[in-house]
Protein backbone atom coordinates (compact mmCIF):
# COMPACT_ATOMS: atom_id res chain seq x y z
CA UNK A 1 0.00 0.00 0.00
CA UNK A 2 1.94 2.99 -1.51
CA UNK A 3 -0.40 5.71 1.07
CA UNK A 4 -0.26 3.73 4.21
CA UNK A 5 -0.84 6.55 6.65
CA UNK A 6 -1.07 9.51 4.95
CA UNK A 7 -3.88 12.30 5.22
CA UNK A 8 -5.55 12.92 1.78
CA UNK A 9 -7.87 15.67 0.53
CA UNK A 10 -9.79 14.72 -2.68
CA UNK A 11 -12.57 17.61 -3.72
CA UNK A 12 -15.70 16.52 -5.54
CA UNK A 13 -15.15 13.34 -4.29
CA UNK A 14 -18.51 12.44 -5.38
CA UNK A 15 -17.90 12.57 -8.64
CA UNK A 16 -17.54 9.90 -11.44
CA UNK A 17 -13.58 11.05 -11.17
CA UNK A 18 -13.22 11.61 -7.58
CA UNK A 19 -15.11 8.65 -5.84
CA UNK A 20 -12.71 6.58 -8.17
CA UNK A 21 -9.77 8.56 -6.80
CA UNK A 22 -11.17 7.96 -3.19
CA UNK A 23 -10.94 4.43 -3.64
CA UNK A 24 -8.07 3.84 -4.84
CA UNK A 25 -6.42 6.19 -1.93
CA UNK A 26 -8.59 3.97 0.03
CA UNK A 27 -6.77 0.83 -1.41
CA UNK A 28 -3.57 2.25 -1.00
CA UNK A 29 -3.67 2.82 2.79
CA UNK A 30 -4.35 6.56 2.88
CA UNK A 31 -6.90 8.48 4.85
CA UNK A 32 -9.04 10.45 2.83
CA UNK A 33 -11.21 13.45 3.90
CA UNK A 34 -14.16 13.92 1.23
CA UNK A 35 -14.88 17.39 0.05
CA UNK A 36 -18.17 17.43 -2.54
CA UNK A 37 -20.83 20.04 -2.59
CA UNK A 38 -23.32 17.39 -2.82
CA UNK A 39 -23.97 15.90 0.38
CA UNK A 40 -26.18 12.98 -0.97
CA UNK A 41 -23.50 12.00 -2.84
CA UNK A 42 -20.62 11.99 -0.34
CA UNK A 43 -23.25 9.44 1.58
CA UNK A 44 -23.31 6.92 -1.47
CA UNK A 45 -19.59 6.93 -1.61
CA UNK A 46 -18.70 6.60 1.86
CA UNK A 47 -21.53 3.64 2.39
CA UNK A 48 -20.16 1.84 -0.68
CA UNK A 49 -16.85 1.92 0.75
CA UNK A 50 -17.65 1.08 4.30
CA UNK A 51 -20.09 -1.47 3.09
CA UNK A 52 -17.39 -3.60 1.37
CA UNK A 53 -14.40 -2.89 2.96
CA UNK A 54 -15.09 -1.84 6.68
CA UNK A 55 -12.82 1.57 6.33
CA UNK A 56 -15.40 4.30 7.15
CA UNK A 57 -12.71 5.38 10.19
CA UNK A 58 -10.89 6.17 7.55
CA UNK A 59 -12.89 8.69 5.61
CA UNK A 60 -14.25 11.87 6.14
CA UNK A 61 -16.70 13.49 4.02
CA UNK A 62 -17.48 17.17 3.97
CA UNK A 63 -19.43 19.08 2.62
CA UNK A 64 -17.79 22.03 0.72
CA UNK A 65 -18.42 24.55 -2.53
CA UNK A 66 -14.30 24.76 -3.42
CA UNK A 67 -15.28 28.15 -4.23
CA UNK A 68 -16.14 29.50 -1.15
CA UNK A 69 -12.89 30.13 1.16
CA UNK A 70 -14.75 30.34 4.44
CA UNK A 71 -16.43 26.60 3.30
CA UNK A 72 -12.92 25.67 2.21
CA UNK A 73 -11.42 26.95 5.70
CA UNK A 74 -13.91 25.27 7.61
CA UNK A 75 -13.33 21.90 5.68
CA UNK A 76 -9.30 22.31 6.53
CA UNK A 77 -10.17 23.33 9.94
CA UNK A 78 -12.40 19.93 10.28
CA UNK A 79 -9.18 17.67 8.87
CA UNK A 80 -7.35 19.43 11.38
CA UNK A 81 -9.59 18.36 14.41
CA UNK A 82 -9.18 15.05 13.13
CA UNK A 83 -5.91 13.84 11.50
CA UNK A 84 -3.75 17.29 12.03
CA UNK A 85 -2.51 16.70 9.10
CA UNK A 86 -1.94 16.88 4.97
CA UNK A 87 -0.18 14.93 2.89
CA UNK A 88 -2.06 15.05 -0.03
CA UNK A 89 -4.53 17.16 -1.94
CA UNK A 90 -6.30 16.25 -5.06
CA UNK A 91 -8.03 19.49 -6.69
CA UNK A 92 -10.43 17.45 -8.83
CA UNK A 93 -13.87 19.83 -8.59
CA UNK A 94 -14.76 21.30 -11.38
CA UNK A 95 -17.51 21.81 -13.88
CA UNK A 96 -18.12 22.17 -17.95
CA UNK A 97 -20.89 24.29 -19.36
CA UNK A 98 -21.10 24.10 -23.60
CA UNK A 99 -22.33 27.55 -24.56
CA UNK A 100 -21.22 29.54 -27.87
CA UNK A 101 -18.64 32.14 -27.06
CA UNK A 102 -21.12 34.93 -28.59
CA UNK A 103 -23.44 33.45 -26.44
CA UNK A 104 -21.17 33.76 -23.15
CA UNK A 105 -22.59 35.57 -20.35
CA UNK A 106 -20.62 36.82 -17.60
CA UNK A 107 -22.45 35.14 -14.79
CA UNK A 108 -21.31 31.83 -16.54
CA UNK A 109 -17.88 32.98 -17.26
CA UNK A 110 -17.31 34.15 -13.31
CA UNK A 111 -19.03 30.43 -12.17
CA UNK A 112 -17.01 28.29 -14.23
CA UNK A 113 -13.83 30.37 -13.50
CA UNK A 114 -14.56 30.19 -9.56
CA UNK A 115 -14.94 26.48 -9.13
CA UNK A 116 -12.42 25.28 -11.91
CA UNK A 117 -9.39 27.83 -11.15
CA UNK A 118 -10.43 29.67 -8.17
CA UNK A 119 -11.79 26.85 -6.00
CA UNK A 120 -8.00 25.05 -7.29
CA UNK A 121 -6.23 27.51 -5.63
CA UNK A 122 -7.88 28.21 -2.45
CA UNK A 123 -7.54 24.19 -2.18
CA UNK A 124 -4.28 23.63 -2.79
CA UNK A 125 -3.01 26.65 -1.33
CA UNK A 126 -4.73 25.29 2.02
CA UNK A 127 -2.78 22.05 1.74
CA UNK A 128 0.46 23.59 1.15
CA UNK A 129 0.12 26.24 4.16
CA UNK A 130 -0.09 22.63 6.16
CA UNK A 131 2.63 20.93 4.19
CA UNK A 132 4.95 23.81 4.86
CA UNK A 133 5.96 22.80 8.19
CA UNK A 134 6.00 19.36 7.77
CA UNK A 135 8.42 19.61 4.58
CA UNK A 136 6.60 17.50 2.56
CA UNK A 137 3.07 17.28 0.27
CA UNK A 138 1.99 16.87 -3.01
CA UNK A 139 -0.65 18.83 -4.68
CA UNK A 140 -2.34 17.30 -7.68
CA UNK A 141 -5.02 19.79 -9.64
CA UNK A 142 -7.53 18.23 -12.52
CA UNK A 143 -6.14 20.43 -15.61
CA UNK A 144 -7.38 18.60 -18.90
CA UNK A 145 -6.76 18.11 -22.44
CA UNK A 146 -8.94 21.20 -22.83
CA UNK A 147 -5.77 23.21 -20.93
CA UNK A 148 -3.31 22.44 -23.68
CA UNK A 149 -5.80 22.96 -26.92
CA UNK A 150 -8.96 24.11 -27.44
CA UNK A 151 -12.59 22.66 -28.47
CA UNK A 152 -15.59 25.00 -29.68
CA UNK A 153 -18.24 26.02 -27.34
CA UNK A 154 -15.95 25.61 -24.07
CA UNK A 155 -14.26 29.20 -23.82
CA UNK A 156 -15.06 29.45 -19.78
CA UNK A 157 -13.59 25.72 -19.47
CA UNK A 158 -10.88 25.91 -21.93
CA UNK A 159 -9.83 29.03 -20.07
CA UNK A 160 -10.10 27.69 -16.38
CA UNK A 161 -8.03 24.39 -17.45
CA UNK A 162 -5.09 26.16 -18.96
CA UNK A 163 -5.54 28.15 -16.01
CA UNK A 164 -4.80 25.54 -13.99
CA UNK A 165 -1.94 24.14 -15.42
CA UNK A 166 0.15 27.27 -15.44
CA UNK A 167 -0.97 27.54 -11.49
CA UNK A 168 0.52 24.22 -11.09
CA UNK A 169 3.46 24.81 -12.82
CA UNK A 170 3.88 27.97 -10.67
CA UNK A 171 3.35 26.47 -7.58
CA UNK A 172 5.52 23.54 -8.12
CA UNK A 173 8.58 25.86 -8.64
CA UNK A 174 7.95 27.87 -5.58
CA UNK A 175 6.90 25.19 -3.23
CA UNK A 176 9.84 22.64 -4.36
CA UNK A 177 12.39 24.33 -1.43
CA UNK A 178 9.59 23.20 0.93
CA UNK A 179 9.53 19.26 -0.32
CA UNK A 180 6.28 19.89 -1.71
CA UNK A 181 5.48 18.28 -5.48
CA UNK A 182 2.89 19.80 -7.61
CA UNK A 183 1.62 18.06 -11.00
CA UNK A 184 -1.60 17.95 -13.09
CA UNK A 185 -3.60 15.41 -14.36
CA UNK A 186 -4.44 16.80 -18.14
CA UNK A 187 -7.33 13.75 -18.85
CA UNK A 188 -9.09 13.70 -22.10
CA UNK A 189 -12.39 11.84 -22.85
CA UNK A 190 -13.27 10.33 -19.78
CA UNK A 191 -16.99 8.32 -19.58
CA UNK A 192 -18.18 10.61 -16.68
CA UNK A 193 -21.38 12.06 -18.22
CA UNK A 194 -19.80 14.94 -17.52
CA UNK A 195 -19.58 15.74 -21.43
CA UNK A 196 -23.06 15.03 -21.55
CA UNK A 197 -24.15 17.04 -18.63
CA UNK A 198 -22.55 20.18 -20.53
CA UNK A 199 -24.75 20.19 -22.98
CA UNK A 200 -22.19 18.58 -25.68
CA UNK A 201 -24.34 17.49 -28.93
CA UNK A 202 -25.16 13.52 -28.87
CA UNK A 203 -23.97 13.48 -32.77
CA UNK A 204 -20.15 15.15 -31.59
CA UNK A 205 -20.34 12.36 -28.26
CA UNK A 206 -20.90 9.08 -30.99
CA UNK A 207 -18.07 10.73 -33.42
CA UNK A 208 -15.72 11.97 -30.47
CA UNK A 209 -14.11 7.88 -30.17
CA UNK A 210 -12.60 8.55 -34.05
CA UNK A 211 -10.48 11.30 -32.63
CA UNK A 212 -8.72 9.24 -29.92
CA UNK A 213 -6.31 6.51 -31.20
CA UNK A 214 -7.23 3.49 -29.03
CA UNK A 215 -11.18 3.80 -29.97
CA UNK A 216 -12.75 4.76 -26.43
CA UNK A 217 -12.66 6.69 -23.95
CA UNK A 218 -10.97 6.77 -20.91
CA UNK A 219 -12.48 5.30 -17.21
CA UNK A 220 -12.41 6.75 -13.73
CA UNK A 221 -10.30 4.22 -12.55
CA UNK A 222 -7.75 5.06 -15.26
CA UNK A 223 -7.15 8.16 -14.25
CA UNK A 224 -7.23 7.21 -10.24
CA UNK A 225 -4.95 4.75 -11.11
CA UNK A 226 -2.12 7.74 -12.44
CA UNK A 227 -3.53 10.06 -9.07
CA UNK A 228 -1.93 7.18 -6.98
CA UNK A 229 1.10 7.32 -8.86
CA UNK A 230 1.94 11.12 -8.90
CA UNK A 231 0.68 10.77 -4.74
CA UNK A 232 3.13 7.91 -4.36
CA UNK A 233 6.91 7.80 -3.63
CA UNK A 234 6.83 6.33 -7.00
CA UNK A 235 6.83 10.04 -8.45
CA UNK A 236 9.17 11.19 -6.06
CA UNK A 237 11.25 12.91 -8.89
CA UNK A 238 7.86 14.00 -11.00
CA UNK A 239 6.73 17.79 -9.99
CA UNK A 240 5.87 20.76 -12.36
CA UNK A 241 4.20 18.64 -15.11
CA UNK A 242 0.88 17.24 -16.61
CA UNK A 243 0.33 14.18 -17.28
CA UNK A 244 -1.83 13.69 -20.30
CA UNK A 245 -4.59 10.76 -20.00
CA UNK A 246 -6.01 10.49 -23.48
CA UNK A 247 -5.44 7.51 -25.72
CA UNK A 248 -3.41 9.44 -27.65
CA UNK A 249 -5.89 11.68 -29.10
CA UNK A 250 -3.44 14.85 -28.70
CA UNK A 251 -0.59 12.67 -30.78
CA UNK A 252 -2.12 12.86 -33.36
CA UNK A 253 -3.68 16.02 -33.33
Amino acid sequence: MRLAGKVAVVTGAAGAIGSAIVRRFVREGAFVALLDNTRQGLAHVVDALSNRSQVDDRMLPLYCNVENPVEVDAAFSAIDDRWNQVDIAVANAGIAVSRPFLDMDLELWDRILAINLTGVMLVCQRAAQRMVPRGSGVLITMSSTNGMVAERDLAAYNASKAGVLLLTKTMAIELAPFGIRANSLNPGMIDTGLAQRSGMDPSTLRDYKNKIPMQRFGSPDEVAAVTAFLASDDAAFVTGTGIVIDGGQLAEE
